[in-house]
């Protein structure tokens, strides 16, 4: 690699200046250090940020001022390190033998006359690299090492550390690790940074809960090492420095996680004890929290979602324009007020918040809701939707207990408002809408986000990269997701959710069985039902319906949207001039071939009064649509080919032969004729749909448990 382009002068810059403090005198190196750390301190850096809350956090029982003091003396302390640093890497060897001593050189040496390997355990002291050098003195030993971001200081430090080290390993190479250590072999290793969630447990830390490596019980069992403690102090008055090397941990590993990251996490803070302003303090050490716990440092915005706000921010001014337009078209100043972020009440309890954004998810999760409820009456429960009909659906359906209101838009802002207002104890999401500031902002506030009865369009597996990476960002931020099949756990698996946090539940709306009878609309002929139609699938059902022997029978026709009227009667046009329009009052006359009934909320009443179902979404490429209601109301449903959005669903119904999946136009015209022939046959297969409905009417108990499971401080008394 090319290290001397321009952008990398400022750290040969920096290099240089080290490499001349090198050969300054040990007392002037510390006065430079105390100056520079002093004076980054008084600036509003993010190391001093980080410091002030580890020391903080660590040191409850410090006063403001004598936490004050400490961080300063922090900031001195790694700057003299860095400076040390230098000497480490430069210095010369009879120096360096006049500037320190060591303690416990005798449970060293016991240990290397076993044979065994060593793993000197130590921690991130500002002293890390001096002790390195020093302690390289007494013994041939092997440096784990985490690579630097920046390539040409990784370089020079590397280049400088392999003079200090047999070898170096990074620490992701665990195989190597064990290998070296088999060999009868020294290695340096420090465990006390965060790496994450994965092969940590929660274990304290100076007294806060920290994800802690469990893999230094790991390294210890399988290779019959002697785990040495060890740790590097610098003396008060430029007296130099102590290398201290404790008695070796026994009894360890234990078999126990917790107990062993405990014990390696109390050996380190022994040593940070000497001297608390010696560690360094600038790393995130408690990053990653417990879910439930709010994080403790100051937002480092993923650079992703720094570039999907500057688009959201560029589609400020279309989306307040259409925000506006839907209030206005609905009436509704709350969904206008509440979009944009604004008009929420503080709420005096934390409420558990359910998201459920349109009907179908509204009628989904209000079984589960009422369970809920039942379980604990004192629960406090917020429902969001996006959409007014979905709004409307909540308001009419959901117990009084239920605060209603309209999810604000995905704007940083606005999400963050709605959580400071609302203060929910947990976030449950209805079938998946990825929200990627929104979930970074409940991950930020402590709010543990599960969805529920979670699926995966194909749609959004495969989207494009850029958006996918967004996706999969959103995702890593959730508690659990409790998915509706098996396909849609290996799709959450592969949007960078653990496997350990999927659990496979079912279709929460199958339980809408368990709701009261709904009393079906009946109008003055029978008629059969073609449900949540998509563009052009009107046309599609129409010319195949009009070329039947109806037996007397209309075509009631209910759009996905409603708003679409004027479009579904251009396209009809052409084929007939007998329609009728509910949302205007027309009547239905003996010559009616096609009633569109373009309103809101009666799609399950329609169900219910029709002979059979086409149902849409199917025959364009739209992935299909819901068809559990149907089999739910006992009726017979056909759909098209196109059913990727619920291929389990469809599946399940024709093994079970309550539904009919056409591949062709014709074969649709085919199969019309042949139900309206002969009545009984749709009457069968809704009767097996509805068997089939009420073999699954339990989900939403099973949802409940999982749900208790995942937070029982919600239901116990």
């Amino acid at each position: 690699m090319d290290y001397l382009g321009p952008r990398h002068w400022p750290t040969w810059l920096g290099l240089g200046l080290l490499r001349l403090c090198s050969n300054l005198p040990l007392p002037a190196l510390r006065i430079i250090g105390n100056i520079l750390g002093t004076l980054i301190y008084y600036l509003p850096t993010s190391q001093r940020r980080i410091a002030t809350i580890n020391i903080r956090l660590c040191f409850p029982e410090l006063t403001p001022a004598e936490q004050r003091q400490r961080t300063r003396a922090s900031l001195r302390a790694t700057i003299v390190g860095l400076f040390e640093s230098a000497l480490a890497w430069w210095g010369s060897h009879e120096r360096l033998q006049k500037l320190h001593r060591i303690e416990g050189l005798e449970y060293l040496r016991a240990a290397q006359k076993t044979g065994k390997g060593i793993l000197l355990l130590g921690g991130h002291y500002t002293t890390l690299e001096l002790g390195g050098r020093l302690i390289s003195l007494y013994l041939n030993g092997t440096g784990i090492y985490k690579p630097a971001h920046n390539k040409l200081f990784e370089a020079v430090m590397a280049h400088a550390r392999r003079k200090i080290f047999v070898d170096l390993i990074p620490s992701k190479s665990m195989r190597k690790i064990i290998r070296t250590l088999k060999q009868g072999k020294t290695c340096w290793y420090a465990p006390d940074q965060d790496f994450g969630r994965q092969g940590t447990v929660f274990a304290p830390f100076m007294g806060v809960p920290a994800a802690s490596l469990t893999i230094t019980a790991r390294l210890a069992q399988l290779s019959d090492a002697v785990v040495l403690p060890f740790s590097s102090r610098r003396l008060p008055g430029n007296q130099g420095y102590v290398i201290s090397l404790q008695a070796p941990l026994d009894n360890f590993p234990s078999g126990d996680d917790l107990a062993d990251a405990t014990r390696v996490n109390q050996v380190i803070e022994n040593s940070i004890r000497r001297a608390p302003e010696q560690y360094l303090w600038l790393h995130r050490r408690f990053k990653t929290r417990p879910f439930g716990e709010p994080q403790l440092y100051p937002l480092r915005r993923d650079r992703r979602l720094k570039r999907y706000s500057r688009l959201l921010f560029a589609l400020t001014l279309p989306a307040i324009a259409y925000t506006g337009w839907m209030a206005w078209r609905f009436q509704d100043k709350q969904y206008l007020l509440q979009r944009l972020g604004l008009s929420f009440k503080h709420q005096a309890r934390r409420p558990i918040w359910v998201h459920a954004a349109s009907v179908g998810e509204v009628n989904a999760v209000l079984p589960l809701i009422k369970l809920m409820l039942e379980k604990n009456p004192e629960l406090s429960i917020q429902l969001t939707t996006t959409t007014p009909s979905g709004q409307i659906t909540a308001r009419t359906k959901m117990p009084a207990a239920v605060n209603c209101n309209y999810l604000p838009l995905d704007w940083w802002q606005a999400v963050t408002h709605f959580l400071r207002c609302i203060k929910p104890s947990c976030a449950l999401i209805v079938e998946t809408e990825i929200w990627p500031n929104l979930y970074e902002a409940c991950f930020q506030a402590g709010v543990p986000l599960t969805v529920i009865n979670g699926r995966l369009s194909s749609r959004t597996l495969n989207t494009r990269p850029w958006i996918r990476a967004l996706y999969c960002k959103a995702m890593e931020n959730t508690h659990a997701v409790l998915a509706r099949s098996e396909e849609d756990a290996r799709g959450f698996v592969s949007l960078s959710v653990a496997e350990e946090r999927i659990r496979v539940i079912g279709n929460i709306k199958f339980s809408r069985l368990t709701e009261k009878t709904i009393a079906p609309i009946t109008l003055q002929r029978p008629y059969v039902l073609a449900a949540s139609t998509r563009e052009g699938e009107e046309k599609t059902i129409a010319r195949q319906w009009l070329k039947q022997d109806k037996n007397n029978h209309l075509l009631v026709i209910v759009p996905r949207h409603p708003k679409r009227l004027n479009d579904i009667l251009r396209d009809l046009s052409s084929l007939t001039s007998q329609i009728t329009i509910r949302s205007k009052n027309e009547a239905i006359t003996p010559e009616t071939e096609i009633y569109i009934a373009d309103t809101f909320g009666e799609l399950p009443a329609f169900i219910a009064g029709s002979t059979f179902v086409i149902m849409g979404g199917a025959f364009a490429e739209k992935g299909g649509q819901n068809i559990l209601e149907v089999a739910q109301q006992g009726r017979a449903v056909i759909f098209g080919k196109h059913m990727h959005n619920f291929r389990d669903e469809a599946k399940l119904f024709l093994q079970q032969q309550a539904g009919v999946c056409v591949e062709h136009e014709n074969e649709l015209g085919k199969l019309i004729q042949e139900w309206l022939s002969d009545e009984e046959k749709p009457r069968r297969l809704g009767e097996n749909g509805l068997a089939l409905s009420r073999k699954n009417s339990a989900i939403a108990q099973r949802y409940l448990q999982e749900i208790s499971t995942l937070y029982p401080e919600l239901f116990t008394s």
